[in-house]
């Protein structure tokens, strides 16, 4: 989907439903994430759990990028952030340590 349409889409819900609105639906649906991601962790064999965890994963990141969209400066931080995280996992791979 293009760009525009999409942040047509985000500002209508953020409009219709207010901030805050949208922020809880986004812990909504990180919590629903994790339970998918348990419950498919549980039963990984069964193609309705993989189908459901692409679902999860979808609406989450849909929420991340409304969550984007209200708060346009969070993007740089999100980045450094993300790259901090990724030295932090390769020394902990180079370490084998699950530690951090």
């Amino acid at each position: 989907m293009e760009k525009l349409r999409k942040e047509k889409i985000y500002s209508d819900a953020i409009q219709l439903w207010g901030r805050r609105a949208q922020l809880e639906m986004a812990q909504e649906e990180a919590t629903e994430l994790a339970l998918a991601v348990r419950k498919f962790i549980s039963d990984g064999d069964n193609p309705q759990r993989y189908f459901d965890l692409a679902g999860e994963i979808a609406d989450v990141e849909i929420m991340i990028e409304q969550i984007k969209f209200m708060l346009p400066s969070i993007g740089q931080y999100i980045e450094t952030k993300k790259e901090e995280k990724l030295v932090r996992l390769e020394k902990r791979i180079a370490d084998k340590t699950f530690e951090s």
